[in-house]
């Protein structure tokens, strides 16, 4: 029998903050306190401060001497960096995942758009976004290369934040979904041409989709 150790507080710590930016719980640019934190969890500041420190390796929260800490926030310019991060990375793993296991990655593809479905006729976003990261990790799963699984996961949390910033954007998450089942679709039938358009205009709209909630955000200051 295998025992599973427990989690350390600081494990604990790290995964509530990291799911509480992630879902939008704690804002982009929201300042944040370890004493706060630590009352709220009931645990010394020691372990918040080691998850705090851990999340500004994953790129979630920026700490600066004298000033605290704060969630992430990001530039345009930041938001396209991304954007040519996904599309290279992704598909480079595509081309390895329908090379090494197209059976495994329609299915699981198959699977989750189908969960993709039910939470959205549920009306749970909450689930759907967590199904939308789960999508892309099947990629990096099916690729068989470790090396681009453990890139892609460094910035993971950041880019699962930004989904979460965007889906309340009108009609975004009605384009995610149907561009989720286009990519299914050509995966099932090993179209590596038609997943490399489609998946350059999925990502491609996250840029635009970010310049807009920029405009907005910034009509709303004036």
């Amino acid at each position: 029998m295998t025992l599973t150790r427990p989690k350390s507080l600081k494990e604990l710590a790290l995964e509530h903050l990291r799911e509480s930016i992630i879902d939008g719980t704690l804002s982009m640019g929201q300042a944040l306190s370890e004493r706060g934190i630590s009352d709220d969890l009931g645990v010394s500041k020691s372990p918040v401060r080691e998850a705090l420190a851990q999340l500004r390796d994953e790129g979630l929260v920026n700490i600066e001497p004298q000033k605290g800490v704060r969630v992430f926030t990001l530039s345009e310019e930041e938001v396209a960096q991304i954007c040519d991060f996904r599309q290279a990375i992704e598909t480079a793993a595509f081309e390895l995942a329908l090379d090494r296991n197209p059976e495994g990655l329609a299915s699981d593809m198959n699977d989750n758009v189908a969960q993709m479905t039910r939470a959205r006729e549920n009306g749970d976003t909450k689930q759907y976004l967590a199904l939308d990261t789960a999508f892309h990790q099947l990629i990096f799963k099916h690729a068989g290369n470790l090396y681009l699984a453990a890139s892609y996961e460094r910035y993971l949390g950041k880019i699962a934040a930004l989904r979460t910033h965007l889906s309340g954007l009108p009609k975004h998450t009605d384009l995610s979904y149907l561009e989720h089942g286009k990519l299914s679709e050509a995966v099932r039938t090993r179209d590596m041409p038609e997943i490399r358009r489609l998946l350059i205009e999925h990502i491609d709209r996250t840029r635009e989709a970010y310049s807009i909630a920029i405009d907005k955000g910034s009509e709303s200051a004036a």
